[in-house]
Formats: structure tokens, sequence, C-alpha cells
């Protein structure tokens, strides 16, 4: 049995996650900020793409909770990862997701796991690490990876913050990248759960419909 799924991103007032360079830029405000990280606290394991390690270098921690140490579970067919990522600190449990062709490196105590061929298999990688007993996933990204999600509908909670901003760009990267669902039939539909106000921004949460 997967674990729970739960998506989490924050956007423009416009859905775009980063300036049309791709270069970051901070989105969500304060208050949503220390949501994120009571989110991750929640949760067993957080999951990224090597899209967002290698833009962001993020750390993956809960900060101000030290007890609270979710497995960080970066999504990288290829291997790509640098040896000096954060996530590599050995912090928290890291655990890379690879394809069948990646590039095998040393990363220390880091555990390489082969999940999928030419592409990471998802759904494996979910029931691989429900039998180790994860329970709840946030998936915090980046554009491929939440796409590669909705697309799968492997998840639970969609949750998604817009900030009072407006950034703009036909190529400005956006919540889901990859193909896009191709004709009217085939769009997802998400069910509404709730809508709320956090500072200057808005916090809307969905579930996932059963069809």
């Amino acid at each position: 049995m997967r674990p729970k799924v739960i998506l989490n991103c924050a956007a423009s007032a416009d859905g775009k996650i980063s300036l049309p360079n791709r270069k970051q830029l901070a989105i969500s405000n304060i208050e949503d900020f220390k949501r994120v990280h009571e989110l991750r606290s929640e949760c067993d394991a957080i999951i990224v793409g090597i899209g967002t390690i290698l833009e962001d270098n993020p750390s993956l921690t809960v900060r101000n909770n030290s007890e609270t140490k979710p497995i960080r579970i970066i999504l990288d067919t290829h291997c790509r990862i640098p040896s000096d990522s954060k996530v590599l600190n050995g912090e928290n449990k890291t655990i890379v997701a690879v394809g069948k062709d990646y590039k095998e490196k040393d990363l220390g105590n880091t555990e390489i796991l082969e999940c999928g061929d030419k592409e990471i298999n998802l759904k494996q990688l979910l029931n691989i690490i429900g039998e180790r007993g994860v329970k709840k996933v946030l998936v915090e990204g980046g554009e491929t990876v939440m796409w590669s999600f909705l697309k799968e509908k492997l998840f639970d909670e969609y949750n998604v913050f817009f900030s009072s901003m407006i950034i703009g760009g036909v190529k400005t990267p956006t919540i889901a990248g990859g193909e896009g669902f191709q004709n009217e039939k085939s769009i997802l539909n998400l069910k509404l759960n709730c809508v709320k106000q956090i500072g200057n921004g808005i916090l809307a949460k969905y579930d996932r419909k059963e069809n």
C-alpha cells in the first residue's frame, strides 16, 4: 500500500514558480514558510526532483525542530546530484532514486535506489518506501515532478499557495510542467477542500477527485 501523498507548491497569482529566466525568487511569505515547515514535520519523507537540487540546493530539513527528520528523496534518473549538495550532509537520511542507466558515483552513506528504466517509476518508488514504513510523503517539486505525480494521479492532496504578485511570461515555468493534458477528456479535475488567506496570499487545498 502506497503512502499518503501531499503535493505542495507556491506560485504567483498567475501560476508562475520562478522568473522567466528560471531564476528562483521568494514566492511564499513568512506565514506560508512556517506552514510548510510544520507540514514537513508531519511527514515521513520529502520528495523533490534533481532540478530543484541543482537550482536551489535546499537542505529539506524541518526548521526549529531537530527531532523530526523526514527522509529526503531525490528523483535523479541519471544520478546528476553534486557531491556537495546540502541534502547529502548526513543530517537526515537521503535516498537518491535513479533509473537503470544511471552514472555511478560515490555519495557516501546516501542510498542509491534503482527504481525504473529510462525514467523513475513513481508507483514502484512509493511502494518500496511504503513497505519500509513511510506513511506520509510531501512532494515539493519542481514543475516536472509535480506534473508526473498529477499525470499519474499518485496523490491524495494538492496544496498551492498563491502569492499577491504577477510574473508573467509565455515560457515562464508554471506549477506543472511536462507535456500537459492534450484534450478536454483527459483533464484532471480536483475536489476543492478549502481556501484560506495566509498573510497577503491565499492557500487553496484540493483533494484528488475519484473518477
